[in-house]
């Protein structure tokens, strides 16, 4: 006997349902409604776009050599559980929701976009033990709703010690020629993509190694959350 299509739309609102991956609670998207309430977004139209103009983030990032920051909030819940979920309990998942957040709050109301995304590379090592690099997992979500390619310009070569409690000068020194081009540029704008900024040491070393190959090259560094906030 024939389901009534009414019952069959039902069955099929229920298997499209999922659970939010912060609260768990039953949701058509990976983040419910009410955990979507807990974000606390950069008002980014007010910094046109660009974090470097807001001074109170711009003091702690030294010198950079990027020329635009886009980030969606501070490292902060919910933002900093999703990113450390993805990072070390390989929760791959969360790289849809961060992407897709990203693409909705700072990608898509601003133009120019860049030509490429260019996805922060780990050391070999580091990926061996993680067998992912969540910046690249983020950055193929985020293909896929922009349409801009995703290339793998630069190799990480030098093995760095952990960031997470070195001072700006330690992390810049860490950083001090990590990375190599690999392959050849033949675009004028690029988008370096990270999960976190904190000093941007890192993006400004990736960023000093495609300046000298490209002088010209316009960089964007995009990041998911900047952390901490500078007082």
């Amino acid at each position: 006997m024939d389901m009534p299509f009414s019952l069959l739309k039902r069955l099929g609102a229920g298997l499209s349902r999922q659970s939010c991956l912060l609260c768990y609670q039953s949701s058509h998207d990976l983040l419910c409604p009410w955990c979507c309430q807990d974000l606390a977004l950069f008002n980014l139209s007010a910094c046109h776009y660009n974090l470097l103009q807001w001074p109170k983030i711009r003091q702690g990032l030294g010198e950079p050599v990027y020329h635009k920051l886009l980030a969606c909030g501070e490292y902060q819940w919910p933002l900093d559980t999703l990113i450390k979920g993805l990072k070390f309990s390989r929760k791959t998942r969360n790289a849809k929701a961060v992407a897709d957040l990203f693409y909705t709050h700072a990608l898509r109301p601003q133009q120019p976009w860049p030509d490429v995304i260019i996805p922060v590379p780990l050391h070999r090592s580091r990926y061996q033990s993680r067998s992912y690099n969540q910046a690249m997992e983020i950055a193929k979500h985020l293909a896929r709703r922009s349409g801009l390619p995703v290339i793998e310009a630069c190799r990480r070569d030098k093995r760095t010690s952990a960031q997470t409690q070195l001072s700006g000068a330690q992390r810049r020194r860490n950083l001090k020629q990590a990375f190599t081009l690999v392959q050849p540029l033949r675009v004028a704008r690029v988008a370096i993509l990270d999960d976190i900024l904190t000093t941007g040491s890192t993006v400004n070393s990736l960023s000093e190694t495609l300046l000298q190959h490209y002088p010209d090259l316009y960089i964007e560094a995009w990041c998911i959350a900047v952390s901490p906030l500078h007082q």
